[in-house]
């Protein structure tokens, strides 16, 4: 059943690679995106979690296993270098006595393990070779019974020769030695199965294992992790049905050899299964994972088993974790429910784990049952089970009570006997926040989330669906501090949970390092866009990361910020049209080249927490906030906080809306007014496109936004500008707007302006002028004659 081989050369038993289980998408998990599922959904923890706390180890042994998914490591060398060549070379020894004899200077007890290893191959040499997969790995061991007697006896005494030495003198060898032992004593049960033999040739390999442990924990080496290997060896020995063993690939295809299998056989399989699964072992795991799917899939064998507190918990594990409630035609999976009805069947004092059997009974329905499980059940697990079922009443009070009382006993993440694995304890959290946010009580949904986010580290999500540091909620932390919290909530809340940015790692200050963002430093930045956003520029600074911070970019955000504040600033309050023209234009390429970093949405339309490279994958929209569990007050709130123009990557359009401007205040007839109208059209070019709009050159659908701005810059500039030598190319060939040049031809139409108006009205001028003369000299006379008269 375990997927360790036979010694290979003497010097280190490999693994046989676990069956990868299927990834999960490369996306974080949204608790928000369907709550009603999401409140609804039964609390567990991974087969995985479970599997390695039925036994948790109380010793200091390891697994030594490639995990899942890692390339084949080199064996741990544990002799010196020379005894290790020395080792390597006598591998190729005629037998075991001549190895011994060419091994003088190496350790007694490595000496006589080469000869005995040198044997077993020998002895094992016309056994069938294991099965392998497309990848190469192992994947079953098939029995041996033709191996060489002779060559395997002597195998067998060099290996008791080591351990007779004291254990002193046995401790580079002593523990391979008892492994190898045991794999002698395996192979002659193999042989004998059905026979009286079999029985004594089993106990034999199963001392053998059991001193391989013991030999560890008294300080043998145990580079290859033999100790831990052995738990799975030994279990194998307790899987046979009659003359046939029931290797784990025959449990994987649940062959007719696992229902003849004896209870007590399983039970006792099951519990070296999960020692060794308790001690780390994957491959502990696997085999736990097999033995329970292929029970489960068997009528009535279920309930042969749960008389046994470890087999009876493996069961439910699975069951809540790897089995669908209901299958394929909607109807009830009679697997689950005849399990809880064994269970419930044998009396209350018989349950192993109430907590998990009630989660199983409220998965399957049956609310009744697992409300009496709880009544004798305390602890997260519990609490969450009540949750549940309270929501399931409409009783949101009693929800919030049961999901505070669950947060009061979360166990320590280094317990081996917590009942909630992080990932389970981080999904409690975020449940919470989504129970907060159906109450109106936005400020406390984003608490909670916020705490889950920040429990999983890194900007608050994981990507891994088996992650064994949990599934943090980020992204849902996101969308509450965006688009339903007020700018001043959000302001109060990232002044007292992130209240300044993490340290960059020492690797960031030359190159930024992938990941090392925290969900604070997201948060704080999302705040300085939104604040920016709405035109408080000064409150937004301090929120902007520093610079110098390479995790940012090598833009210094808070210089750049401040230049577009003074460029928005001065393009309303110039006192030049043109001047406000150059302001607005200076603007608008902020705008355009960094308005990610400055004015981005955190989601949509322009996800920056993807770069702003896809369109779509977090946050909330229209469709989801029609679900239930979702407030009045918070789609009103969406609908407040929306960035407009709400179109992918806003700020495009935005900074052409802002060129355009720039160009109503310039002469039509300057190069300025030809270039800035060039640049907004080039920018609406370049895309990328709005998918929420029709696409780009498609006969059936109507032009997009893009293309109709960029169609309407263009048709303004052929009506009202002066031809350009870049005109052919518009809107990709553009030159820098001249302001000093359009300031000059402004001046000079403005002195044409006065010349013509002086030469059209010069007749009325003159006119005009020869009254006001007369006028004048008329005064000035009638005023002497006053001071002459008596």
């Amino acid at each position: 059943m375990t997927k360790h081989n036979a010694l290979a050369a003497g010097l280190a038993l490999a693994a046989i690679a676990a069956v990868a289980w299927a990834c999960g998408p490369d996306f974080p998990t949204q608790l928000l995106d369907d709550r009603a599922a999401t409140l609804k959904a039964v609390p567990q923890n991974t087969f995985t979690w479970e599997a390695q706390h039925l036994l948790p180890a109380a010793d200091a042994m390891q697994a030594v296993e490639a995990s899942r998914w890692a390339e084949p490591q080199a064996p741990a060398a544990d002799l010196p270098a020379e005894q290790a060549a020395k080792v390597k070379a006598l591998m190729g020894s005629a037998d075991g006595a001549a190895a011994y004899a060419a091994g003088d200077g190496l350790p007694d007890d490595v000496r006589r393990y080469v000869a005995g290893a040198v044997d077993y191959l020998r002895a094992t040499a016309a056994c069938p070779p294991a099965a392998q997969d497309e990848s190469g790995n192992a994947t079953e061991r098939p029995p041996c019974t033709t191996f060489d007697t002779a060559a395997l006896d002597a195998a067998q005494a060099s290996f008791g020769q080591v351990l007779a030495l004291p254990p002193e003198q046995a401790k580079a060898r002593g523990a391979w030695a008892a492994y190898m032992l045991g794999e002698v004593h395996a192979l002659r049960a193999m042989k004998a199965a059905g026979t009286p033999a079999f029985g004594a040739a089993r106990d034999a390999a199963a001392k053998a294992f059991q001193l391989v442990r013991a030999r560890v924990l008294a300080g043998a080496s145990d580079a290859q992790g033999l100790g831990v290997a052995s738990f799975g060896e030994e279990a194998r020995l307790s899987l046979f049905a009659g003359k046939v063993p029931c290797p784990w690939a025959a449990f994987a295809r649940n062959d007719d050899c696992v229902a003849a299998l004896s209870p007590a056989d399983l039970k006792h399989a099951i519990a070296l299964y999960a020692a060794q699964a308790g001690h780390g072992s994957g491959q502990g795991v696997d085999s736990l994972a097999a033995i329970a799917s292929a029970v489960l899939a068997n009528e009535g064998q279920a309930a042969t088993l749960i008389d046994g507190p470890v087999s009876q918990r493996l069961l439910v594990a699975y069951a809540l974790a790897r089995v669908a409630p209901q299958t394929s035609d909607g109807k009830p999976a009679e697997a689950l429910a005849n399990l809880v009805d064994a269970i419930v069947g044998s009396g209350v004092d018989k349950v192993a784990a109430a907590d998990r059997l009630a989660s199983l009974a409220y998965e399957t329905g049956r609310y009744d049952d697992a409300g009496k499980l709880l009544a004798r059940a305390d602890g997260p697990l519990a609490s969450w089970v009540r949750a549940k079922l309270a929501l399931r009443k409409g009783d949101m009070n009693a929800a919030t009570a049961a999901y505070a009382e669950a947060a009061k006993a979360f166990p320590a993440a280094d317990d081996p006997k917590a009942p909630l694995e992080q990932g389970s304890v981080h999904l409690l959290m975020g449940e919470r926040g989504v129970l907060a946010l159906s109450r109106g009580d936005y400020v406390e949904a984003l608490t909670h989330l916020h705490d889950a986010a920040r429990a999983v580290g890194g900007d608050g999500n994981t990507y891994e669906e088996l992650s064994s540091s949990g599934i943090g909620y980020g992204n849902d932390a996101a969308y509450i501090a965006e688009r339903v919290l007020t700018v001043d909530d959000l302001k109060a809340f990232v002044d007292a949970h992130a209240p300044a940015y993490s340290t960059a790692p020492k690797a960031d200050k030359e190159q930024a390092a992938y990941g090392s963002v925290t969900i604070d430093d997201h948060l704080r930045h999302l705040l300085a866009r939104r604040l920016m956003r709405v035109g408080r520029f000064d409150e937004a600074y301090p929120y902007f990361p520093p610079a110098g911070d390479k995790r940012f970019g090598d833009v210094d955000l808070v210089a750049t910020a401040k230049a577009y504040a003074s460029a928005v600033h001065e393009g309303d309050s110039a006192w030049t049209d043109i001047g406000k023209a150059e302001a607005r234009y200076r603007a608008a390429v902020i705008e355009r080249e960094h308005g990610m970093e400055l004015l981005g949405a955190e989601q949509g339309p322009d996800y920056f927490d993807n770069g702003g490279m896809f369109q779509g994958g977090s946050g909330q929209g229209p469709d989801s906030l029609k679900g239930e569990y979702v407030t009045e007050g918070e789609r009103q709130r969406y609908r407040d906080s929306a960035v407009l123009p709400d179109r992918r990557l806003h700020y495009r359009y935005a900074a052409a809306d802002r060129a355009v401007a720039a160009a109503d205040l310039l002469p039509p007839r300057s190069q300025a007014f030809a270039a800035t109208l060039c640049q907004a059209t080039h920018w609406m070019l370049e895309g990328p496109p709005d998918y929420n709009e029709a696409g780009d050159g498609e006969e059936d659908k109507p032009v997009n936004e893009r293309q109709r701005r960029a169609s309407e810059y263009y048709a303004r500039y052929v009506k009202q500008g002066a031809y350009v030598a870049w005109a052919g190319d518009f809107g990709w060939s553009c030159e820098e707007p001249d302001f000093a040049k359009a300031r000059e031809l402004k001046r000079a139409q403005q002195v044409r302006a006065v010349k013509r108006f002086v030469r059209h009205w010069l007749p009325a001028e003159i006119g005009v002028a020869v009254v006001v003369l007369a006028g004048l000299a008329w005064g000035v006379v009638r005023r002497r004659r006053r001071q002459i008269a008596p």
